[in-house]
């Protein structure tokens, strides 16, 4: 069952946006708690009508057949310009000779200290570190694994696909490196084959993978690296990426 919200968004932020909430099978049948899943890029999860290139990640048809015991709530971007890449950068970006201002960490505080708040409050979930998860793929895979680093006090479990790494690595790499201890958290990062060779980034973006985990896990997270063979940059890609982080996280 997926419910919808519509959040009117605040300075530095505009526009109104619209949350995807999935509900477990037995949700309205039984009492319990549920651990919650963040999710950056919400409107390309569940429903091909919705996403940005008609192809969804298909989450819904998987938590359905799988009766998995997770809420998961889907946050939309802004479609403004780029809105999307402000929003999803902890860090000032020159892309293509243009400035980007990073808003991630205004965005993460907003998702921590009025989203969160206002899930927890209306539906039945599980408010600690241990079952409160956070993804996202390509910027949200980023966001997802800065998120992690950041405010390891809030989420315990991260998964970072296609993560653009590459956009920001000395300053992520930095602020890895200064954070504090991630005991008790865990990351789920990968990268599609044909997206390395596309790029010919293979070699350059598996070190930065394996390097990221090495520093998180001298730090006591728990890693998991993954080369996707035959992957590409594309939510129909992402969805086969389901079962292998939902079995490793949960």
């Amino acid at each position: 069952m997926i419910e919808k919200k519509y959040i009117e968004m605040k300075e530095p932020f505009s526009g109104n946006r619209v949350i995807n909430i999935y509900l477990p099978n037995d949700y309205n049948e039984r009492r319990k708690k549920y651990p919650v899943l963040y999710m950056f890029d919400g409107h390309n999860l569940f429903f091909d009508e919705e996403a940005a290139f008609g192809k969804s990640w298909g989450m819904k048809e998987y938590l359905e057949n799988n009766d998995t015991q997770l809420i998961v709530v889907g946050i939309q971007c802004s479609f403004e310009g780029n809105e999307r890449m402000s929003e999803y950068s902890p860090y000032d970006l020159n892309c293509d000779d243009e400035f980007i201002e990073g808003k991630g960490d205004k965005y993460l505080d907003w998702m921590i200290n009025v989203i969160k708040p206002m899930i927890d409050s209306e539906y039945r979930t599980k408010t600690d570190k241990k079952n409160t998860l956070i993804g996202g793929s390509s910027m949200g895979g980023l966001m997802a694994a800065y998120a992690g680093i950041k405010y390891s006090d809030v989420f315990s479990k991260c998964i970072c696909i296609s993560p653009s790494f590459e956009l920001c690595y000395d300053k992520f790499m930095n602020d890895a490196i200064a954070s504090q201890s991630q005991k008790g958290t865990k990351f789920f990062m990968s990268i599609g084959s044909i997206e390395l060779d596309l790029n010919n980034t293979a070699v350059e973006f598996t070190s930065y993978m394996l390097e990221l985990c090495h520093i998180l896990q001298s730090k006591g997270a728990n890693c998991y690296p993954r080369v996707v063979i035959g992957g590409e940059h594309n939510e129909a890609s992402w969805e086969k990426q389901i079962p292998a982080f939902m079995e490793y996280l949960l």
